[in-house]
């Protein structure tokens, strides 16, 4: 009848340890799960793919076994604030595409005459060359030295001036001759109704009537001779320019 007996995990002379679980009850059920966790459910030690104690984390990016690069901004920064503009340049203020009228990747373009959206049409002198010098002359002709429109000149005045201003002289000298030789009649026409003949004085009305006479031939001779001489400049004029 010694005093030795088993003890709870039926060990004699035991101190009830040895069977033990790892939550301190004898024979209890509880053991330590993949994470050393007494009782655990092996989710304290998974790592982000989901493997206990296993070696994949989480990058910058919060990607679980990512590189890193997914967050990254335009400048290569992690979770930066740097984007593209839209002009596609990182970290831009969006005027580098800007077209002429500001308007970004706009279609505008300054034309030849330096117009923003322009038609090239601004600046075209009368032969259509940007920028160019052709003027319209006088007579209306680009590029023209004003010369096609001016009659042949005789001594640099316009032939159809010089004519027109001889001919209205012709014209005035001739009506005054015309006058003075009906005035001539009209009184030697007086004389011959009181025509006394002891007086005697007809003879020297008639030859005044005839001197008269003579002056206006001279004129009307005068008168021919000019536009003679202007038909025959005209003609010269023309041959030495053809």
């Amino acid at each position: 009848n010694g005093a030795a007996t088993y003890d709870v995990c039926d060990v004699c002379q035991g101190d009830g340890t040895t069977c033990l679980d790892c939550a301190g009850v004898p024979n209890g059920p509880a053991v330590y799960d993949l994470c050393d966790v007494c009782d655990g459910d092996n989710t304290t030690c998974l790592d982000c793919a989901g493997v206990p104690n296993g070696a994949a984390t989480y990058d910058v990016c919060d990607v679980c076994q990512g590189d890193s690069s997914t967050c990254l901004d335009c400048a290569g920064i992690p979770n930066g604030p740097t984007v593209y503009d839209i002009c596609d340049v990182c970290g831009g203020d969006g005027t580098t595409c800007d077209d002429c009228a500001g308007v970004p990747l706009g279609t505008c373009e300054y034309d030849a005459c330096d117009v923003c959206c322009g038609d090239g049409t601004t600046c075209l002198d009368c032969a259509g060359t940007p920028f160019g010098t052709c003027k319209y002359d006088n007579c209306g002709v680009c590029c023209g030295d004003g010369s096609s429109c001016v009659c042949l000149a005789i001594h640099k005045c316009p032939t159809v001036e010089v004519d027109h201003a001889l001919l209205e002289w012709s014209i005035v000298a001739t009506m005054d001759r015309i006058e003075h030789t009906v005035d001539v009649l009209e009184g030697i026409k007086a004389e011959l109704c009181r025509y006394d003949v002891a007086r005697g004085n007809l003879a020297s009305e008639v030859a005044e009537f005839l001197g008269v006479s003579n002056s206006f031939r001279e004129i009307l001779e005068n008168f021919c001779y000019v536009q003679i001489f202007f038909k025959e400049t005209l003609e010269e004029a023309l041959a030495t320019t053809i």
